[in-house]
């Protein structure tokens, strides 16, 4: 559920379109600026919404002091949601991770074109939604990591916004299932925590503690409930398993005297051979082969997650 847009947010996004550069008239950049708050606005986006756009455009003028050319950085933040980035149902559906990226990049680029931006600045535009979607900035690019970090500051807040945070992403994702989430949102956390620094920019450093204390709580409950959610899925298995060892056979038919037909059941086990030594010969002399017990190794091995593969395109924490 997206916030009420504020005047104010219309008339910045045509001031930063005119400071990037863009030769359309104020009418065509307040309806692109419309149509932008439309998409950020709608219903689906419990998370990535309009108010999220609102706080990553404060949090850049917090921390713009350090950059060069903060008006691109604000461009690029309200192109960044021109379409829901949900890499994860993207993923599943079998097309490419980045899939969601490319789309939002895509359309900045033949929008910011048509609306007479300079081409070098559109294609820096495109640059930082694609550093956006990866939730990182080159080293040596410190606009880019003033805008990523902007991005990331949702994190750093109160425990009681933080939870608010989390429900908002399950609820935008609830198309996936428990453990689908679980794991991949462990896997970004993972990566995130990995890093030296989660913000690179030197404004952004404020924001470390307080952003890392939230990632590491959040891991270890995920941890949690992943374990959970494994022995569940195990039990329902054996579960489903053992009824369908049980069958029945006909082990007795006879007739009454009047002629009808009885047949008895029973319900039958699944029978497991039992092997013979090599040195123990049989009724038929003849040795029968060892029956090789199937390896439980296997048992308890989760297999890599293509979702946890494609971590770096993921659209998970990067909001509210």
């Amino acid at each position: 559920m997206g916030a009420q847009a504020p005047q104010w947010l219309l008339t910045s996004f045509v001031d930063a379109m005119q400071q990037i550069g863009a030769t359309a008239t104020d009418t065509d950049l307040k309806h692109e600026g419309t149509d932008l708050m439309q998409r950020w606005s709608a219903p689906n986006r419990q998370l990535h919404n309009l108010r999220r756009l609102m706080n990553t455009l404060t949090h850049i003028d917090e921390i713009a002091s350090s950059a060069h050319d903060p008006d691109i950085l604000r461009v690029a933040a309200w192109y960044h949601g021109a379409f829901l980035n949900k890499a994860l149902e993207i993923k599943l559906g079998g097309f490419q991770a980045n899939f969601a990226a490319t789309r939002c990049i895509d359309h900045a680029h033949n929008r910011l074109t048509n609306l007479g931006v300079p081409e070098e600045v559109v294609a820096r535009i495109d640059e930082l939604i694609a550093f956006l979607t990866r939730h990182r900035a080159p080293r040596t690019d410190f606009d880019a990591q003033v805008l990523v970090d902007a991005d990331l500051a949702c994190l750093s807040c109160s425990p009681q916004d933080y939870k608010k945070l989390r429900c908002s992403l399950r609820a935008e994702l609830s198309e996936l299932d428990d453990l689908q989430f679980v794991k991949a949102r462990i896997a970004l956390l993972k990566k995130l925590l990995s890093y030296e620094t989660i913000y690179q920019s030197p404004l952004g450093s404020a924001w470390e503690d307080t952003a890392r204390a939230n990632l590491e709580v959040e891991l270890t409950r995920l941890e949690r409930d992943k374990t959970q959610l494994c022995e569940a899925t195990h039990t329902e298995d054996t579960d489903d398993a053992d009824d369908a060892d049980d069958a029945d056979e006909v082990v007795e038919d006879s007739t009454t005297t009047t002629g009808t037909l009885i047949i008895k059941r029973r319900s039958i086990k699944k029978r497991v051979p039992v092997a013979t030594p090599d040195n123990e010969a049989t009724s038929s002399g003849v040795l029968p082969r060892k029956i090789e017990e199937p390896s439980g190794s296997d048992e308890h091995e989760e297999a890599t997650s293509s979702l946890e593969s494609a971590v770096e395109s993921l659209d998970l924490p990067n909001a509210d």
